[in-house]
């Protein structure tokens, strides 16, 4: 008799749609400890930190989650209105927080997406770098019926 010791196991879902969903959430303070922790290796006696260097808020990737506020007549509005609580000019409001936190139809969350601003334009590409780094995970799905 031959015996199999299983280390793991994986469902297999068959007959349904695959939907992947991106929070960004965690990104946030996970990047602030990076640079931080970056500034301190190679500048041990540096007394700048993450938020000296850039702006940094997530908010949901699709703007229609936050359409039908009353303070929203149009995309321009929303775009100004995240550059406002980017750049701390305004608190984000407690409806729009409220809007990335309510499940749609289907029971699922809006993505979201981290927005990164440097205060000072010297440090645009390391803002585009770290950017790019955090959304550089590949993701796919297929469905074989």
């Amino acid at each position: 008799m031959t015996t199999i010791n299983i280390h793991s196991t994986v469902n297999l879902i068959t007959n349904s749609s695959t939907v992947i969903f991106t929070y960004q959430e965690n990104s946030l303070n996970a990047l602030k400890n990076l640079v931080n922790e970056m500034i301190r290796v190679f500048d041990p006696n540096s007394d700048i930190s993450f938020d000296d260097l850039f702006y940094a808020n997530v908010f949901a990737e699709n703007m229609d989650v936050y359409d039908g506020h009353s303070e929203i007549e149009s995309y321009d509005d929303i775009r100004n209105l995240i550059e406002q609580i980017l750049t701390n000019q305004i608190e984000k409001p407690k409806w729009m927080t409220d809007a990335e936190k309510e499940r749609n139809g289907d029971g699922d969350l809006p993505d979201t997406i981290l927005h990164l601003k440097p205060k000072d334009e010297k440090h645009q590409e390391l803002a585009n770098r770290l950017l790019r780094y955090l959304n550089s995970a590949d993701h796919e799905a297929s469905y074989q019926g």
